[in-house]
């Protein structure tokens, strides 16, 4: 797995254990923007798609029970499914489906200084 550092360190997303995705940190992508945008992600689901928060907790634990066994099973995991597994996770949290534990959710990795 690669860890992808920006100039701020990197944000590490963990599910059941194990580490399935690395997003860079930087001034221009801090914490903050990743997390609003799983917070988007609800938000869009439920205005313009209307489903329901219980709905929505079904299809994101589902969405990353999935790519957990794709990571487990060392098969190869696209792009556009890290990021919408970044998002899933980070509603999950929002919406108290899972917590931020040493089995599940995010660790924020600074920069080393050299």
């Amino acid at each position: 797995m690669t860890i992808y550092n920006g100039s701020k360190g990197s944000l590490n997303l963990y599910y059941k254990g194990l580490l399935i995705s690395s997003f860079p940190l930087s001034k221009n992508k801090p914490f903050e923007k990743y997390k609003l945008l799983g917070e988007r992600f609800i938000l869009d689901s439920m205005i313009t798609k209307n489903i329901n928060i219980n709905l929505q907790l079904k299809s994101y634990r589902i969405f990353c029970d999935k790519i957990y066994e794709r990571k487990k099973n060392k098969q190869g995991i696209r792009r556009d499914d890290h990021e919408l597994f970044l998002f899933s996770l980070l509603a999950l949290l929002k919406l108290k489906g899972i917590e931020n534990d040493n089995e599940n959710g995010y660790l924020i990795m600074p920069k080393k200084k050299t």
